[in-house]
């Protein structure tokens, strides 16, 4: 990896959790500038040259700068050796069901159905109070969880190949924020989300994100 320092921008959200637990999983040394959202901090001219967008997270490596959780969570496993792709993630076939996870992850379980509850429920001063719209969304969470339920594995396994990756962090987070809005997970779901709960590399990111 380049001996560049690592700077992550946020904390305290379910996206800069990602961010986190990997650098934890990975053991890579970076530093940490605690912004939250919706603080007024992601406004300041300062973090808009770095980030246009205002949201958080954002990884700066350098002269790189990248955000979107998942990107990054992408980046950091391809600059260091601690999580090497088993062969099927090396296959064309590998490749593509990790595309196919991440795609279904990011969409179907996160912006389409947890953060529009979100949005209308925590958020409704800003984005209004949607009851019709939150409800369906909790509905189609539901369903979209349970259409996946036979390829989550017990609580030692892993969604992508053999080994631990950045789609199991990308759904954890998925589970986590579901169980904090006390949605109805699978036994399968609750088994395997209590298995990366338990990952020392989770734990202390968690601590680090929501101090």
């Amino acid at each position: 990896m380049s001996s560049q320092q690592l700077i992550v921008w946020g904390v305290g959200t379910s996206r800069t959790m990602r961010v986190h637990w990997l650098l934890h999983e990975l053991a890579l040394p970076y530093e940490t500038r605690p912004i939250g959202p919706r603080t007024g901090e992601t406004t300041q001219p300062e973090y808009q040259q770095i980030n246009p967008k205002q949201k958080i997270p954002v990884l700066q490596h350098g002269d790189f700068t990248l955000s979107e959780s998942f990107a990054i969570v992408s980046y950091l496993r391809d600059i260091s050796d601690v999580l090497a792709y088993d062969s099927y993630q090396q296959s064309l076939q590998g490749r593509a069901t990790y595309l196919e996870w991440a795609s279904f992850i990011l969409m179907e379980l996160d912006a389409t159905s947890l953060y529009v509850m979100r949005r209308h429920r925590d958020l409704s001063e800003i984005y209004g109070d949607a009851p019709n719209a939150s409800d369906a969304a909790q509905k189609y969470f539901d369903k979209m969880i349970r259409s996946v339920d036979g390829k989550i594995p017990p609580s030692e396994g892993f969604l992508w190949g053999a080994s631990f990756s950045e789609i199991d962090i990308l759904m954890t987070s998925c589970l986590d924020w579901a169980m904090h809005y006390d949605l109805d997970l699978t036994e399968n779901a609750v088994a395997y989300k209590a298995g990366m709960n338990s990952r020392p590399g989770y734990q202390s990111a968690f601590a680090h994100n929501y101090r």
